[in-house]
């Protein structure tokens, strides 16, 4: 494990094994995952916005993504799979738009 993500970070050089904070390794690569997927989603987001096109519903879940992992506060792995999974295959409703 390396987290990246809190201000809490062991000799700030991030926590290795365990992190100061009571992550854990999981945790912290599902937020690493999260992080990388929200900022493809922000950048076809911004191509499109550029284009004319803009989804309310995307701009909001890139916000709540973003709060879960940068402000540290959820450590609840389903959680987090949950957000990567809705980052990975989004409803049929956002689709449509």
């Amino acid at each position: 494990m390396f987290c990246y993500q809190c201000e809490q970070r062991a000799a700030n050089g991030g926590c290795r094994v365990m992190g100061v904070c009571g992550k854990d390794p999981q945790t912290a690569a599902l937020q690493d995952l999260l992080i990388h997927a929200s900022q493809g989603i922000s950048m076809y987001a911004h191509r499109a916005r550029a284009l004319g096109a803009s989804d309310h519903e995307i701009d909001l879940f890139v916000v709540e993504a973003l709060f879960t992992t940068v402000t540290n506060v959820n450590f609840d792995p389903e959680r987090l799979a949950g957000l990567v999974r809705r980052a990975a295959w989004p409803t049929p409703a956002s689709c449509a738009s």
